[in-house]
């Protein structure tokens, strides 16, 4: 029970950092749009409206944390078995990872407006995402890796 803990611990440390990526972008596109139109005015941007904003940057960090808590979630009650093998442990989290970071395309389609640029971004970062969380798993699950093989 204490591993399993430490893997979902783990998971969602592992989400929150992830999350905080697309979450700090939003949030530094946010202020950059709030300075240009206190110099030069309005310029029509999603991002002059503070709630979108605020939905892109905690709606990020959301999508983060739901891809962790699942991913720690699953590898903490997993069979040994998978676990201990490298590949499978890969394609789980790479499914994983690439499933869930869909929400991010949900988030920037809600908070954009209907813009298709930051909607085609997180498409094409959905196979980057899975691909981070397939290399970070055996870090998350390192708990309930037998220790010789975790070094």
């Amino acid at each position: 029970m204490k591993t399993s803990r430490a893997v979902l611990r783990r998971g969602l440390v592992f989400g929150l950092r992830a999350g905080a990526i697309p979450a700090g972008a939003s949030a530094v596109l946010w202020m950059m749009v709030a300075v240009t139109r206190w110099v030069h005015g309005p310029s029509g941007s999603t991002f002059e409206d503070p709630p979108r904003a605020a939905l892109a940057v905690v709606g990020s960090l959301a999508v983060g944390a739901a891809i962790g808590a699942v991913t720690g979630a699953v590898l903490a009650y997993a069979p040994q078995r998978l676990l201990s093998s490298a590949p499978l442990r890969a394609v789980l989290c790479f499914a994983i990872g690439g499933t869930l970071s869909s929400g991010e395309v949900v988030v920037m389609a809600v908070s954009s407006d209907g813009g298709y640029g930051p909607i085609l971004l997180a498409l094409a970062a959905m196979p980057v995402v899975g691909v981070v969380t397939a290399a970070r798993g055996r870090e998350i699950a390192a708990a309930r890796l037998p220790a010789a093989r975790h070094l």
